[in-house]
């Protein structure tokens, strides 16, 4: 029987709670949670492992009002019928999930 190996991309390693800079990623992560939660924004999904934290759409207004000004590497990536938009905050990634808008097709 054959096997198969994909060789592609870099694959990223979970963080590890022996690294030096954990601590203050996690610390990072954490505060933001807490202060997105504390906003009234709504969470919908945690991912330590990606430094992720996914928010609901019905929260994006909200969120760029309070944490507009401190928003770095903006990112849109078209997955299927949604485009996953990415924000860095405080060094954190903020994504959220949109439908992708007809002239997006081309």
């Amino acid at each position: 029987m054959a096997a198969l190996y994909l060789v592609g991309g870099q694959v990223a390693l979970p963080p590890s709670i022996l690294a030096d800079d954990f601590p203050a990623k996690l610390s990072a992560f954490n505060d933001l949670t807490r202060e997105l939660r504390q906003a009234g924004i709504g969470i919908k999904h945690l991912v330590l492992a990606d430094n992720k934290i996914f928010i609901e759409p019905s929260s994006v207004e909200l969120f760029l009002r309070r944490f507009g000004h401190e928003l770095r590497g903006i990112r849109y990536s078209p997955r299927g019928r949604f485009t996953c938009n990415t924000v860095t905050v405080r060094n954190v990634d903020v994504a959220w999930y949109t439908l992708v808008k007809e002239q997006d097709h081309e």
